[in-house]
């Protein structure tokens, strides 16, 4: 075995510089400020208040990451990774790439290995949501973050046949409706309820209407809205199973005899790659949650007076659709 290629492929696993690049280009807003044209490095220091010497280097490196090109010296263009840094992109990813907190929170990831406790609290002095909470600015910055991201990620699955034609669907801890405002453009007979807290629903860019109700409340204190479909999207990976436990027996309640839940995360291969493994530790370590094999899941669901259904998948995601049916 080559060792010197193993030491080389190592280093670059741990080399945080790449990612710290595109932090700053995005929080700085360099893909907006360089537009579909091209800009100078003094035009641009300017226009976002940084030392011109220090974010030239940061746009050199940048163009070893493809993101950006150097069309003569010292101008600037996109590259096509570079325009999903853009804010007025489709599924871009701005406001993900500029969230620090998250990278910030791996700095005392031992702490959760050595203890089983989220570390996101010893970083920054409580967890995450609490945090948020008292921060309204933080809290606008990540609920962007998740609608944005909610574009991208949901999107391979927004075809699937197992989600309703017509009906009413409820999108429990929906956030601000990234989820559902992609299934209400694909399919004109459906109506929607979105069900979170009146912080985060006063974020989202859904306006309540004809087709869409806003249901403002805890899933954990108040009952989840009636509807002919339920879906958790991306909610249960953050909590523990008893936490879990706690949500599907709200939404059992809510489901009735005929009604059915969609739980759309990821499954953990039992064997095999497992691609996913890594928002599993992302989970520990921010949160407290976990990724769960099919298994887990299948138990999740007898315990809250559910069976699973089945479990659809589709190419270019990692998350799946659950159904879990109630008994």
């Amino acid at each position: 075995m080559d060792l010197t290629s193993e030491a080389k492929r190592l280093q670059r696993l741990a080399d945080p510089a790449p990612g710290r690049v595109l932090y700053v280009l995005s929080a700085l807003e360099i893909a907006d400020a360089i537009g579909a044209g091209t800009r100078s490095t003094a035009e641009l220091a300017a226009g976002v208040g940084a030392d011109r010497d220090s974010l030239a280097r940061v746009l050199r490196a940048a163009v070893e990451l493809d993101v950006l090109a150097e069309p003569e010296p010292d101008v600037w263009e996109l590259r096509p990774g570079g325009r999903l840094l853009r804010s007025d992109v489709e599924g871009n990813l701005r406001a993900e790439l500029a969230d620090n907190d998250l990278f910030g929170a791996w700095t005392e990831f031992l702490h959760s290995v050595r203890t089983g406790e989220p570390c996101y609290p010893k970083v920054f002095g409580a967890p995450l949501f609490d945090r948020l909470n008292e921060r309204p600015r933080e809290r606008r910055g990540f609920h962007l973050h998740m609608h944005a991201r909610a574009q991208l990620v949901y999107r391979p699955l927004i075809l699937s046949r197992r989600w309703p034609s017509s009906g009413v669907l409820v999108d429990v801890g929906g956030g601000t409706g990234g989820l559902l405002e992609q299934l209400l453009a694909t399919r004109p007979e459906l109506r929607g309820v979105l069900f979170d807290l009146p912080d985060v629903l006063e974020l989202s860019p859904l306006s309540p209407g004809d087709r869409i109700e806003f249901a403002a409340g805890d899933v954990f204190a108040d009952a989840v809205p009636g509807g002919d479909v339920h879906v958790l999207a991306s909610v249960l990976h953050d909590w523990r199973d008893a936490q879990a436990e706690e949500i599907l027996a709200a939404c059992r309640s809510a489901c009735g005899s005929d009604g059915e839940l969609l739980v759309v995360d990821r499954v953990l291969p039992a064997s095999g790659p497992r691609p996913q493994v890594f928002n599993d530790l992302l989970m520990l370590a921010v949160v407290g949650g976990r990724e769960r094999t099919a298994e887990e899941w299948e138990i999740l669901a007898e315990r809250t007076g559910f069976r699973l259904g089945g479990i659809d998948t589709a190419a270019d995601t990692e998350l799946a659709i659950l159904r879990f049916q109630p008994v």
